[in-house]
């Protein structure tokens, strides 16, 4: 337990609810019921027998009236324990670690009021001011301390009785007083300390195939292939483009393609090959200096296009501008991410093996093909 903590939260509920008391005003009336005096009534956190005597001043005369509050008991509150909480967690802007914020204790804090006036008339005033605003109990706003931002709602009640001893057995040298006590419970909480825990970072896992996967689609389910493993990445996959519109231009003309696909979060480069585009093109070769990726990635002759000629969208969608083709042919979309390339004419292709058995429906409807570019972009 932190006594600090601790002790800062049983403070501030004291001084709630000593505010809740306070900035009471009596009024003295003259003969005529006519208001004659107002006198603000003091209130400190004491002891009745402490405050009796504090206030006495050099003629030994009480300065009344007064209000004295102290604590008289905590007590944990089991109608508000269900079970063990762990609390919540939240992680702070730009920091790289979550806070817990652990379940704090709801206890109960009972709060002894005693009213001491000089005059019966004080105290019948004083008692108006307090306890018809109890019914049944009245509520306090306050803040978490390690959490600002979050608001708490505690209910204060009152027992119900107040107790008044009047001046009977007093000698004739002492001052005549009322007194009156009262006791109210205040249901709060006392909270833990934060504690800093490393971020658990959770990666979407996704199965690929451990050979040729450009032989399927990205959508094909994993189950129909015995061949799969449980490779696990994390936005660390090559384009994947899938579908094309248009799928056809002629020569000569510039033509504006849309394309839908995966992974096109990070794109680097666009780039066209194929017979219609080879006097333009020129040998690319993006992965030359990562020997992990140009084993996979060999160098291919294409038209690489300038950055001002495709844009990207929502990591699933690019555009781009064929240049225009001198002949007939078909050509090949290649884009690149860091993590490698992804083509059209593999990505368009499904298991060439029918997975589905021989007796089912699914089997006699399977297309081993994705048309219709399957051979890529056709140029008329």
């Amino acid at each position: 337990m932190n006594i600090y903590t601790y002790d800062f939260e049983l403070q501030t509920m004291t001084t709630m609810f000593m505010n809740c008391m306070s900035d009471i005003v009596v009024k003295r009336f003259n003969v005529n019921k006519e208001a004659r005096d107002q006198i603000k009534t003091r209130i400190v956190y004491a002891p009745k027998q402490r405050v009796l005597n504090d206030l006495l001043d050099k003629d030994q005369n009480l300065q009344l009236p007064a209000i004295s509050v102290q604590v008289g008991g905590i007590a944990k509150d089991d109608a508000r324990v269900f079970n063990k909480i762990l609390g919540t967690y939240y992680t702070p802007a730009g920091s790289s670690s979550s806070i817990n914020d652990k379940s704090p204790l709801p206890v109960d804090v009972t709060y002894n009021v005693s009213i001491m006036t000089r005059y019966q008339q004080d105290m019948d005033q004083i008692i108006s001011h307090i306890i018809p605003y109890v019914n049944p109990y009245f509520v306090v706003s306050w803040r978490t301390p390690n959490r600002p931002e979050h608001e708490i709602r505690s209910t204060v009640q009152w027992n119900g009785n107040v107790n008044i001893q009047y001046p009977i057995d007093q000698t004739a040298t002492q001052v005549a007083r009322v007194v009156a006590d009262l006791s109210f419970t205040f249901k709060g909480w006392l909270f833990q300390n934060l504690t800093k825990d490393a971020n658990i970072f959770t990666f979407n896992a996704s199965f690929i195939k451990a050979s040729s996967m450009s032989e399927y689609l990205t959508n094909t389910d994993i189950n129909q292939s015995s061949e799969a493993i449980d490779a696990v990445v994390y936005n660390a996959v090559p384009p994947k483009p899938k579908t094309i519109e248009p799928y056809s231009t002629t020569t000569g003309k510039l033509q504006q393609f849309s394309v839908w696909g995966e992974g096109f979060e990070r794109v680097v480069n666009v780039y066209l090959s194929g017979a219609p585009l080879a006097g333009i093109s020129t040998l690319q070769n993006p992965f030359s200096a990562s020997p992990v990726l140009s084993s996979v990635y060999a160098p291919f002759l294409a038209v690489k296009l300038l950055s001002s000629g495709w844009t990207t969208d929502k990591g699933n969608f690019v555009t781009f501008v064929m240049p225009s083709a001198d002949v007939p042919g078909r050509v090949d979309l290649i884009i690149e991410n860091p993590n490698g390339l992804g083509s059209l004419v593999h990505n368009v292709r499904v298991n060439n093996f029918n997975p589905f058995s021989v007796d089912s429906p699914e089997y006699t409807s399977f297309v081993p093909y994705q048309l219709p570019y399957l051979s890529g972009i056709q140029i008329f």
